[in-house]
């Protein structure tokens, strides 16, 4: 619902995500699922785990990407529901980007409301391992847009490839 306020729009959006995630992980312990299977994948361990050491980076930008045009500077447009995981580990946020405490809702609102505002965000900063996508820089941006119910964001694309 939307109040035609941003500030207080993007508190409801930071609410509701974070309620989401709450109730994923009650659903999760409730079928029987630990909790390390609600969180975000890490392309560290994922690239150790099936390459046996970690990938290279391939090129930044166009080359390969599967997921449409290219826009201006050279970011793509990337489906969210590629975007698996992260560089880095993170507890701030569940494997849908969904906030899990109170930690990340100062930057989160921010963004949000600066996008209800009709300003966008900044393109987010992707390296894409095989067909999915992990975030390096943006991980507040990519909740915000799933949030938002969009379908994809803008983003610099680093590829990588198994050794």
């Amino acid at each position: 619902m939307q109040t035609g306020f941003p500030q207080a729009d993007a508190r409801d959006d930071f609410e509701r995500a974070r309620r989401r995630a709450r109730w994923a992980r009650l659903a999760g312990l409730l079928r029987g699922r630990p909790s390390r299977c609600n969180r975000l994948e890490v392309l560290a361990r994922t690239a150790t785990v099936a390459a046996g050491v970690a990938p290279r980076a391939a090129g930044r930008g166009r080359g390969g990407l599967q997921t449409g045009w290219v826009g201006p500077m050279g970011q793509s447009s990337v489906p969210i529901e590629r975007i698996i995981g992260s560089v880095e580990p993170t507890l701030s946020f569940d494997r849908r980007f969904r906030p899990t405490s109170g930690l990340p809702r100062t930057r989160f609102e921010r963004i949000a409301a600066e996008v209800r505002s009709g300003r966008g965000m900044e393109p987010v900063d992707l390296y894409q391992y095989r067909d999915d996508f992990y975030v390096l820089d943006g991980h507040h941006r990519i909740a915000v847009a799933r949030a938002l119910g969009e379908s994809s964001v803008w983003a610099s694309v680093t590829h990588l490839r198994a050794p």
